[in-house]
């Protein structure tokens, strides 16, 4: 979990609050364009900032036993929604594998023979920014996340085209991926090569003009 200092002390909660999900979207993204506009160098006290002036005064009023689930779910989702908060997570906390973001949809180099292949895997695996191995069974249109602590997520996958697959959340009993995403949430993924052991891939969130490489290695 990424600079889980700055927040409260996270709870074991695995619910999110399905009826506070638009209202904390939108303070996300009016987080996200306050911290862009933000002219402090210090990562640590530019987030200290955006909380200050926007987080603790959207939980005045909250009652007591309900703020520190509804801060970890902002937390999260500004994850999620705002790509200048990610960046700055990044650095606060390098992942183990550097992911490349870029504002221009990356071009496939696969085969079709390897795109081919692709398709036939189904065991896969990735790293976590901890450097944690997650485990994904990838078969018959259903996709799930295997984590370390014997949690999981389940998503559907439905291929757009040739490379590209779109993933559509269902539910998940990990604390972090629980609050990350709500059923119905959706990601699109492209296969970009095939590389010793792995598979570059792109993963873009609709609606932001972002798109994120990582390496999905095969058994």
């Amino acid at each position: 979990m990424k600079y889980a200092t700055i927040l409260l002390i996270l709870l074991t909660t695995n619910s999110i609050l399905a009826q506070n999900i638009k209202q904390v979207d939108s303070l996300t993204k009016a987080m996200c364009t306050y911290l862009e506009t933000l002219d402090i160098k210090n990562d640590t006290l530019k987030i200290e900032t955006m909380y200050k002036d926007h987080l603790y005064p959207f939980l005045t009023g909250v009652e007591e036993e309900k703020i520190t689930n509804l801060a970890q779910q902002v937390y999260f989702r500004l994850q999620r929604n705002c790509v200048s908060f990610r960046d700055i997570l990044d650095r606060l906390d390098p992942p183990k594998e550097a992911s490349v973001r870029m504002t221009t949809k990356p071009t496939p180099t696969i085969s079709k023979k390897e795109l081919k292949e692709f398709k036939k895997k189904t065991k896969f695996y990735y790293f976590e920014v901890s450097g944690d191995t997650t485990n994904v069974l990838m078969k018959k249109g259903k996709w799930t996340d295997t984590f370390t602590n014997n949690t999981y997520s389940k998503l559907t996958y439905t291929w757009r085209n040739d490379n590209e697959f779109e993933l559509v959340f269902i539910e998940s009993n990990n604390e972090t991926r629980a609050f990350v995403s709500v059923e119905g949430d959706s990601y699109w993924y492209q296969v970009l090569a095939k590389e010793d052991g792995y598979y570059l891939v792109s993963l873009n969130i609709p609606g932001q003009n972002i798109y994120e490489t990582f390496k999905l290695y095969y058994y």
